[in-house]
């Protein structure tokens, strides 16, 4: 373990970086460390991209045809999202950055 995260505060902050809403936290408290901002700036940029995408496939599931599809992908994507975040939280306390393929641009935006 890194020394910036070897805390037990820095722990919970690092997994509550990664528990949807719950990433403001850190986000908001711990802006003097860059570490656990870097992290909560992942976490959030994941909550939001699960919010949009789990609306999308929430509309798609009232169409006639393609509900029952909509619905199976729905409930793997949310099985994903949990294991990733089960992942990044792994990840941060274990004090390594590990960026999710695709999400750099947005984390370097918030």
């Amino acid at each position: 373990m890194t020394s910036s995260n070897d805390k037990p505060q820095n722990i919970l902050m690092c997994i509550l970086s990664y528990l949807g809403v719950f990433a403001l936290i850190p986000y908001f408290t711990q802006k003097d460390d860059s570490y656990i901002t870097w992290h909560s700036r992942q976490g959030l940029v994941i909550t939001v991209i699960a919010i949009v995408v789990s609306f999308l496939l929430s509309i798609l599931t009232f169409v006639p045809g393609i509900g029952w599809l909509a619905s199976l992908v729905s409930m793997l994507f949310s099985l994903a999202i949990l294991l990733l975040c089960v992942f990044c939280m792994v990840q941060a306390c274990n004090g390594r950055k590990w960026v999710v393929p695709g999400l750099q641009p947005f984390i370097g935006k918030l």
